[in-house]
């Protein structure tokens, strides 16, 4: 599979300027051009519908945290002062995991972009994080990333592409009208069979795209591929829901069908890396679909709420 004629399928489908970002400070949402200039919400904003216990947990016990190492303190006059300072803990420790995710975001996106611009991979990824950042966990991520590049033979074709769901009526009925911006899109090696690996491997392609090597059993090909880059310190539940919603929308939008559809959750820590597959993605899809339309159910509700809001005489 050639990345170029892929790439030039994708931007034919899916041209510069059909999706717009329109984020306010409280939600993602995306103008569609193609929709008449229509405003979707994003993905992950529709799925703010389902509640995170685990996240829900992780504030009330840095709350805690904050207490039990500051009540000796507590007096009857900074008591409020002390309760609000709890509360706002978590916030701060939150803000902070997530700005480091979106710069090795970033990182990451000059780093596949050098490569798809120039056609030849870079040298280093860690060259691609600014002298200013200091933060070793940027360097861990993007140690992470080169590391799985490495070992999966992974090949950018495009990076950061927004897509989006056209909300025609299919036999399936209902479909959502939500946006995102997608991480990546790439080719991966799949072996076939085993080599030599003391062999130094002289590969040729054939006609299907098979890959032998001259001198020893070699055999593989590429696969086209969906990776969404995660940095947080564990996979939730609604990443699954969002990514496969980012897959249902690329295969709708360009007609090509990647093979394999998974999240990259690289370490902040240690330079490794974790898998997540996305398996039967048409079931994951249709589930995601559900908590979309049970966000719409919502949305109507507060609408009705507010249309009947009236003043009731008290006596």
């Amino acid at each position: 599979m050639n990345p170029a004629s892929i790439r030039e399928i994708i931007e034919q489908k899916i041209p510069d300027g059909a999706v717009i970002p329109r984020h306010t400070d409280r939600e993602h949402l995306y103008e569609i051009v193609p929709a008449g200039g229509k405003i979707y919400k994003s993905v992950t904003t529709r799925l703010q519908v389902l509640k995170d216990e685990s996240l829900l947990n992780y504030k009330m016990n840095r709350a805690l945290d904050y207490i039990f190492a500051h009540y000796s303190k507590f007096t009857d006059a900074n008591i409020m002062e002390h309760i609000d300072n709890a509360s706002k803990v978590s916030g701060g420790i939150l803000n902070d995991a997530g700005d480091i995710g979106r710069r090795i975001h970033e990182y990451r996106e000059a780093y596949f972009e050098a490569w798809i611009h120039e056609g030849k991979r870079p040298n280093s990824a860690l060259a691609f994080i600014p002298a200013v950042e200091v933060d070793p966990r940027a360097t861990s991520g993007m140690r992470a990333l080169e590391k799985f590049v490495d070992e999966n033979d992974y090949i950018p074709v495009a990076v950061e592409k927004k897509v989006y769901s056209m909300p025609e009526r299919g036999k399936n009925g209902w479909n959502p009208e939500v946006a995102g911006t997608l991480d990546d899109i790439g080719l991966m090696r799949k072996s076939i069979r085993s080599g030599d690996p003391a062999c130094l491997h002289e590969t040729m392609a054939d006609a299907k795209g098979i890959y032998r090597c001259l001198k020893c059993e070699l055999k593989y090909t590429y696969e086209l591929v969906l990776m969404d880059l995660k940095t947080s310190n564990q996979f939730k539940d609604h990443y699954f829901f969002q990514v496969a919603m980012y897959y249902w929308m690329f295969v709708r939008l360009t007609g090509l069908k990647p093979k394999r559809c998974f999240i990259l959750k690289v370490s902040k820590e240690d330079g490794s890396y974790k898998i997540e597959e996305l398996f039967q993605i048409a079931k994951l899809v249709r589930y995601a679909k559900h908590m979309l339309r049970t966000n719409e159910a919502l949305d109507f509700i507060r609408s009705v709420r507010k249309d009947n809001q009236k003043n009731v005489l008290v006596i």
